[in-house]
């Protein structure tokens, strides 16, 4: 609907690369959730960076009231696990946490 409407919508999505004690790599065939909006467009960008992250929303709010719907994936990254159940070292090493901070 928001594609045949043309609504001024962003439809974000945060990708941490893991999910509940997985990684996207094992649940998901498809790594490129930016690309799953069918007519809809869609990019992917470095979530990590704020500056990127400021620019990206103002060009896409911009965006969407011209041309209507916009998918963005931001990829980031999930340092600690879930909950108090998911420590979140058990499917991931110490060393892969470190070297991404």
């Amino acid at each position: 609907m928001a594609g045949l409407w043309k609504l001024p919508i962003i439809y974000l999505c945060e990708n941490n690369t893991y999910g509940m004690g997985t990684s996207q790599d094992r649940s998901s065939f498809n790594t490129k959730f930016y690309a799953r909006g069918d007519l809809i467009p869609g990019f992917k960008i470095e979530g990590q960076n704020v500056l990127m992250v400021k620019e990206t929303i103002k060009w896409a709010g911009a965006y969407v009231v011209e041309n209507g719907p916009l998918f963005i994936e931001m990829s980031t990254y999930r340092y600690h696990g879930h909950s108090m159940s998911d420590p979140g070292i058990t499917y991931r090493s110490k060393e892969e946490v470190a070297g991404i901070r």
